[in-house]
């Protein structure tokens, strides 16, 4: 009888990452259920994960049953845009022609998304203090429970 475990930690880890991807994918099913029945005007995506944000901060849903998985999707977000600069190839004559304009916006829209995410995040920090003030004294809150860690 072998004593070699069933798993090796590297198809342990893929299935990790699959189970979490799957939850993941689990709130963009829910955003999208939600939006169709509530005939809402954003995404189904940005409903999916507001819901997944939401039971984050209660603490229905732990950051450990998401962190691989979504690790996973950001180290391989660049995958996902090489077909949107396949497809720009095509255009050629339209970027020697107009791309000074195209470098202007794109440049204003980069520029207008870091000054809001920057915005953003000092505002997310700012809620963060709020809320550890308003439940420092909750034992069984989200917030106590992210300082043991």
């Amino acid at each position: 009888m072998s004593s070699t475990p069933l798993f090796s930690s590297q198809s342990s880890f893929f299935l990790k990452v699959i189970f979490q991807l799957g939850l993941i994918f689990l709130f963009l099913g829910l955003g999208k259920y939600v939006q169709d029945i509530l005939n809402l005007p954003i995404s189904a995506a940005v409903t999916g994960l507001f819901m997944l944000l939401i039971c984050l901060i209660s603490g229905i849903l732990k950051l450990e049953w998401i962190k691989v998985g979504s690790d996973f999707i950001l180290g391989e977000l660049v995958l996902f845009f090489i077909p949107c600069l396949v497809g720009l190839t095509q255009y050629q004559s339209l970027f020697l022609d107009q791309g000074w304009k195209l470098f202007v916006v794109i440049f204003l829209g980069t520029a207008c998304v870091m000054v809001f995410t920057a915005f953003s995040v000092y505002l997310g920090f700012k809620l963060e203090k709020t809320i550890k003030k308003l439940f420092k004294n909750k034992p069984n809150s989200y917030v106590n429970s992210q300082e043991k860690n």
